[in-house]
């Protein structure tokens, strides 16, 4: 009986050491497929890392440096700790997927998903508060003194806990320093030549009501050829069609001047959101319905209609259009150094300034600054609901 215990026993012991060396060896296995999937030998391996951001990153100073001090994909792009580490190598499994399906293995196909990989990766990196940034960089290892003035500016805010504030973390000023940066235009000006498209198939009825689609030169009488504009109208601005003939149509605009400024519309009283621009002769066709005193600042503003001759190619009949890629600019160009704040976050007026302000950090064109001004002020916090 004893004999039968022991050898049970001894059964079962050796069992258990077998599972613990097999689990030792499987662990061990694990770990170095892990670790060997983080060289950088193994993320260059296939030609479309190898031959486009490896380039790129050898000529940065994350490759070469007076310090000597490199790093590797890994260091940027895989968490160092376990749980974080394993989540994204499970995610990563997806890029295998596009490798056999071949969703980036030509350089024409790569450029034209670089915005939308990038943009993977810095929303990756801003959820995590830049993790992996602060794997080599530290606030407390920083020389303020070895820094320019603005550097220095912001990292003290930043250690300071301001950063916080701003909704800023590393990646949201320091984007583009290891591989090219993308062509944050190219996606929505694609989209906006779909709506001219649209645009321009779109046959207007007398009584319908349409949205300008870009800044249009505008005329008190119908041209009968290339006569000066008196004019423009601004994108978004709403209309109603009055009579089409020719390519041109004849709509009817209604808006507010400020005090005794003609040459404005504006399209709220106290809000200078533009609709409208107007020369010597559409500022005397206007006709004035009725004024009101704004209570902020005591001018008063009047509402006036117009009737005015435009292209007739240049308008859409919704706003939703519209705003989508206003939306899509922004999303795009405005998140390159910080978080997009909400349109709610400041007044119609305040948006002026900030747009004044920003305007020369993008490669953004007048109309698609126009665009998103206007989308940013009627969605701002003192307009009571967007128009759609």
């Amino acid at each position: 009986m004893d004999r039968q215990r022991f050898g049970v026993s001894g059964i079962i012991a050796a069992a258990a050491v077998g599972g613990i060396v097999a689990g030792v060896i499987g662990w061990g296995g694990f770990n170095t497929v892990m670790e060997a999937t983080n060289s950088m030998e193994f993320c260059i391996s296939c030609h479309e890392m190898r031959d486009t951001v490896y380039t790129e990153y050898t000529q940065t100073i994350h490759y070469r440096n007076g310090s000597g001090v490199r790093a590797v994909c890994a260091d940027c792009h895989v968490p160092r700790d376990w749980t974080h580490k394993v989540a994204r190598k499970l995610a990563a499994t997806n890029e295998i997927y596009h490798w056999l399906a071949g969703s980036i293995d030509t350089r024409e196909k790569f450029e034209a998903r670089r915005h939308e990989l990038a943009r993977h990766e810095w929303d990756r990196m801003r959820a995590s508060d830049s993790r992996e940034c602060r794997n080599c960089h530290s606030f407390e290892a920083m020389d303020p003194h070895r820094q320019s003035a603005k550097a220095a500016k912001a990292m003290g805010e930043a250690a300071m806990g301001n950063a916080a504030k701003t909704a800023k973390t590393c990646i949201d000023c320091h984007k583009g320093i290891a591989h090219a940066f993308p062509d944050v235009t190219a996606g929505h000006r694609r989209t906006f030549a779909e709506l001219s498209a649209e645009a321009a198939a779109l046959a207007l009825k007398p009584g319908q009501k349409a949205y300008a689609l870009t800044t249009l030169p505008l005329r008190v009488e119908r041209p009968e050829a290339d006569a000066p504009a008196d004019g423009e109208l601004a994108a978004a601005t709403p209309v109603r069609v009055l009579a089409v003939a020719d390519g041109l149509v004849q709509v009817e605009v209604l808006g507010w001047r400020r005090g005794n400024a003609a040459e404005t519309l504006y399209a709220e009283a106290g809000r200078r959101i533009t609709l409208a621009r107007l020369g010597n002769a559409a500022s005397a066709g206007a006709e004035a319905l009725r004024t009101v005193t704004d209570p902020d600042t005591g001018r008063d503003w009047t509402e006036v209609r117009l009737a005015v001759w435009t292209r007739a190619d240049g308008y859409v009949p919704a706003l939703g259009s519209l705003w989508t890629q206003a939306a899509r600019v922004y999303d795009a160009n405005c998140t390159l150094c910080h978080a997009a704040y909400p349109p709610s976050a400041y007044t119609a007026n305040d948006w002026i300034g900030n747009i004044n302000a920003m305007r020369r950090l993008t490669k953004l064109d007048d109309e698609e600054i126009r665009l998103l001004q206007t989308y940013l002020q009627l969605h701002a916090k003192d307009m009571a609901a967007p128009p759609r």
